[in-house]
């Protein structure tokens, strides 16, 4: 926090200095235009360009894959996507061998576009256009692919294996999981990025859990349907059931979520000690499935504490 005192520039005008390690960071000097908004009766928003159109440089981040095994440089791929790298280079004399393999890496990425290929090059730019994106409408498709992907597996429970949808559709989750982290860190550094995507500071790092959380979801119901396949037929009515006590959870999560309702989502967390016990039933003849049904209804109520928490800080 810097304090300054208000100077008197005329009949009418007053003065601050402004901080000069904030100059330096944006290479301003004398005679530099700056733009002043007026965020609410208390707040001003001083910026060095017009608010909502972003002039952050675009970086280039080099990543060399030589010596390095295939999950390292995934890696480092997503951590240059999710920090916002506006082209990503590969480099390396391995490059043509792992070509297939980082080619698919790089699709697992919203608006992430291969430019250029040669024999020890693979370069990536970011194509993706704020103006087409909405948080909360992506969000709202990862709920969905998630809800879906537990009805399935609800589905297969009673017999029906669809354990390779599941599987696939967990793939899209995690497109969306990773631009919303690229998004939301951004919006969290960065005023003009939280203006840009219509977000108040106050409810980005809560909008950024929510996304954790549900990525979380889709993963653990991909491990639940692909255990659901192996059960017995004497099995699959308890388990069954469950999954279904579990389902409805997550769609009453979910509204409360929607509704911003913190008497749901208190019912919602207090039904985590009977789902708890539910699974503790299954535990000693289903561990892994017992496992994940406790992960899935504490990643729900971990989500409902957060609208409960929201409300509180209104």
């Amino acid at each position: 926090m810097h304090i300054r005192r208000l100077v008197k520039a005329g009949q009418a005008s007053h003065t601050i200095s402004l901080p000069k390690e904030w100059l330096e960071k944006n290479k301003l000097g004398k005679g530099a235009t700056l733009y002043v908004n007026e965020k609410s009766d208390t707040e001003l928003v001083i910026t060095p360009h017009i608010s909502g159109q972003s002039t952050a440089e675009q970086k280039t981040v080099t990543i060399q894959v030589d010596g390095k095994e295939l999950d390292t440089i995934q890696r480092e791929i997503t951590a240059a996507y999710v920090n916002n790298a506006g082209t990503i280079d590969l480099v390396g004399e391995t490059i043509s061998k792992h070509a297939k393999e980082i080619r698919r890496m790089l699709h697992d990425f919203v608006a992430l576009e291969i430019s250029e290929q040669n024999t020890n090059r693979i370069s990536a730019k970011d194509l993706l256009n704020l103006q087409e994106i909405s948080v909360d409408k992506s969000i709202k498709r990862m709920d969905m692919i998630a809800r879906t992907m537990l009805q399935d597996c609800k589905l297969t429970a009673s017999g029906k294996d669809l354990s390779e949808s599941v599987l696939f559709r967990d793939y899209d989750v995690n497109r969306l999981y990773f631009l919303l982290s690229r998004l939301l860190k951004s919006a969290l550094s960065s005023p003009t990025m939280a203006a840009q995507l219509q977000l108040p500071a106050s409810k980005v790092l809560g909008k950024w859990m929510l996304v954790h959380h549900i990525e979380g979801l889709a993963d653990a119901i991909k491990g639940l349907c692909v255990e659901c396949t192996t059960l017995s037929q004497k099995q699959r009515k308890q388990v069954t059931e469950l999954i279904g006590q579990i389902e409805q959870d997550y769609t009453d999560t979910m509204k409360a979520v929607q509704e911003s309702s913190a008497k749901l989502a208190d019912e919602i967390a207090r039904r985590r000690i009977e789902r708890q016990s539910s699974c503790a039933s299954l535990s000693s003849e289903l561990p892994d499935i017992a496992h994940s049904c406790s992960t899935l209804s504490s990643l729900l109520s971990d989500i409902a504490r957060l609208v409960i928490d929201e409300e509180k800080s209104d």
